[in-house]
């Protein structure tokens, strides 16, 4: 429900009469109390200045200053004087309801235990058990002792547990409620004068306050209907009323002014539709674009690289589908380059995979090799020693000569077919250095080819680059050992055909032997020493062949670190290639710049799974 404003006010002055009343009834409520209190503590003050004076008494029995009874006998006919207020008096009963002491002396010693009031309430049972439970107040109707009808009385009781007697006073409170309905009444006549006045003020205040608005709705009312002729009225007044009257006249200026612009603002609507069409269609245009980007994107978050912008976007977002199709290009191209990388890393791994097989099957045919060697010079040094003793013992037998021409031809040819074995060993020696050579250069030309796929590994073959650099120099260090060996041979084959050609020339010459002893003691002098070089030499070659075993040897290890490396490059290659499965990329770019030897390898790579 909606109330008007003089219906407002209204109320308003109602709920403050309302709130007065209730201020009111509550003063009065509080006023009754103080007066009940008053009475209350009147009694109870009755009630204790006796009992203070039985007290007295008791105490004057017990120090036998009196008898007991004649101690009650003062004590009652003290209480019986005490009086009061409008001649209200003080009682005391025993605890079977006999009166001990009332102002009426006739009334004493008979039993009220069973008396009732005029509502049939035992007020003297209650005052004797309230006294005996610690005292209070008990309520009841009773005539005066002058007469009359039953009034309301309050009193209050407490024992006196020296004698057990119950002691109590009491007032009449009628006098209390003719005073309290006396205050009700005025107070009711003052609230009925207050809402009198508020409503003699109300009525004006509210019709001064609603005709006007009434008046500025009924303009209003009037200005929505779009009559702009009449000015609001009271406009001129200082108050809220002609505050809201020149809001109103400004709106009708505002409506008037609205009215003027109506016609500009239909012109415009025109021009503003355009624009809402030509930005409808921009908007849809946007509206595909970002699709189109949406779609991309989500093809990219998915890892495929080849998704590129195709359909026809707007001019203006034409830039930005260039840049998007190019960059994805750009990753592709980057990621095709990882992916070719990696296929010319696996290529090149295999190629030294093969590689370090074949140096390690090599290096044992080599090792074999040189184990035969230095079997085969230890038979020529031993070969060359026994030529040293039957030197040695052709230079002894040579004083015998002359007279053992016949002994002396036998040693020359067994000297000729000695330094045939000599000769023949010589030529083996020179056979097996060839091939020392040829291991020698085989390993460089394997060295060699390991550093230049270390290089083309990049970061990951720099370790096999370093295992590769020392196998070339020990390759080199075989070579020169092997070009000393053979040069060594040289020499000893020359000397051997020397020697050949000097016991054949003492063969033809056997019939001149005796005759040129001598001569022949220094030339077996000379193959003596010689033979001795000779000797000399085989061991320095013995050597150098044991040396070389023990480098054939470390690079049989240097092998096997080189194949450790390689699969430790291999693992590498095989994470690198795991990450790049998850992006798809253009299949034409993936042998892009790969070189023609490395294909197969690249293709072998892919159809591995990455």
């Amino acid at each position: 429900m909606t109330f008007g404003i003089s219906r407002k006010l209204t109320l308003m002055i109602g709920v403050a009469v309302t709130l007065s009343i209730l201020a009111m009834s509550l003063q009065l409520y509080s006023l009754h109390k103080i007066l009940w209190k008053d009475r209350q503590d009147l009694i109870a003050t009755q009630v204790e200045s006796t009992m203070s004076m039985l007290a007295h008494f008791a105490a004057q029995a017990d120090a036998g200053a009196m008898t007991l009874d004649e101690a009650q006998t003062r004590a009652k006919e003290a209480a019986r004087a005490i009086r009061y207020g409008d001649g209200d008096y003080v009682f005391m009963y025993d605890p079977q309801g006999i009166r001990v002491m009332h102002p009426d002396t006739e009334r004493e010693g008979t039993n009220a235990w069973e008396a009732t009031d005029a509502n049939g309430k035992l007020h003297i049972r209650e005052m004797i058990q309230t006294a005996q439970a610690g005292g209070g107040f008990t309520d009841y109707h009773v005539a005066r002792l002058s007469g009359g009808d039953p009034q309301p009385k309050l009193s209050y009781s407490a024992l006196f547990q020296p004698w057990d007697w119950t002691v109590g006073a009491g007032l009449y409170v009628d006098d209390l409620n003719a005073d309290f309905m006396a205050e009700l009444q005025r107070s009711g006549i003052w609230s009925a004068l207050l809402l009198a006045a508020l409503i003699a003020c109300a009525v004006p205040l509210s019709r001064s306050i609603s005709r006007p608005i009434k008046t500025l709705t009924a303009m209003m009312g009037r200005l929505a209907q779009g009559q702009t002729d009449l000015p609001a009225p009271g406009a001129t007044r200082r108050d809220e009323i002609g505050a809201m009257a020149r809001a109103v006249e400004t709106f009708r200026a505002a409506t008037i002014d609205r009215d003027r612009l109506s016609a500009e603002a239909e012109a415009v609507n025109a021009r503003q539709a355009a624009m809402v069409e030509e930005t409808s269609r921009r908007a849809t245009q946007l509206q595909q674009f970002v699709a189109a980007i949406s779609t991309g994107f989500d093809t990219l978050s998915r890892g495929d690289l080849t998704v590129r912008i195709t359909q026809d976007v707007a001019p203006e977002f034409e830039a930005i589908k260039r840049q998007f199709n190019d960059s994805l290009g750009q990753l592709d191209e980057a990621l095709g380059t990882v992916v070719e990388g990696v296929g010319i890393i696996r290529a090149g791994l295999a190629e030294i995979s093969a590689a370090a097989h074949d140096l390690a099957h090599r290096t044992e045919q080599q090792a074999a090799n040189l184990e035969e060697t230095v079997a085969a010079l230890t038979e020529v040094s031993r070969g060359v020693d026994e030529s040293a003793e039957g030197a040695s013992s052709a230079q002894t037998s040579a004083e015998t000569a002359q007279h053992n021409a016949q002994g002396g031809g036998e040693i020359v040819q067994k000297a000729v077919s000695a330094v045939g074995e000599i000769e023949e060993s010589t030529q083996k020696i020179g056979t097996i250095v060839t091939v020392i050579d040829e291991i020698a250069f085989q390993t460089n030309l394997l060295a060699l080819n390991a550093g230049i796929e270390a290089a083309r590994a990049g970061e990951a073959g720099r370790g096999f680059a370093v295992v590769a650099h020392e196998v070339r120099a020990l390759a080199h260090k075989s070579a020169e050992a092997a070009h000393q060996i053979k040069d060594l041979i040289g020499t000893s084959n020359l000397h051997v055909r020397e020697g050949a050609d000097l016991v054949r020339a003492s063969g033809t010459s056997l019939v001149t032997i005796v005759e040129e002893v001598s001569a022949v003691r220094t030339i077996i002098t000379m193959i003596a020493s010689r033979t001795r070089e000779q000797s000399q030499s085989l061991r320095s070659l013995s050597a150098g062949a044991d040396q070389m075993d023990k480098v054939t040897q470390q690079n049989a290890a240097m092998v096997e670190q080189t194949t450790a490396a390689a699969r430790a490059l291999e693992e590498q290659t095989d994470q690198l290639a795991g990450k790049a499965r998850q992006f798809r990329t253009s299949p034409q770019k993936s042998m892009a710049g790969v070189p023609a030897s490395h294909h197969a390898a690249v293709e072998r790579a892919v159809a591995a799974g990455w």
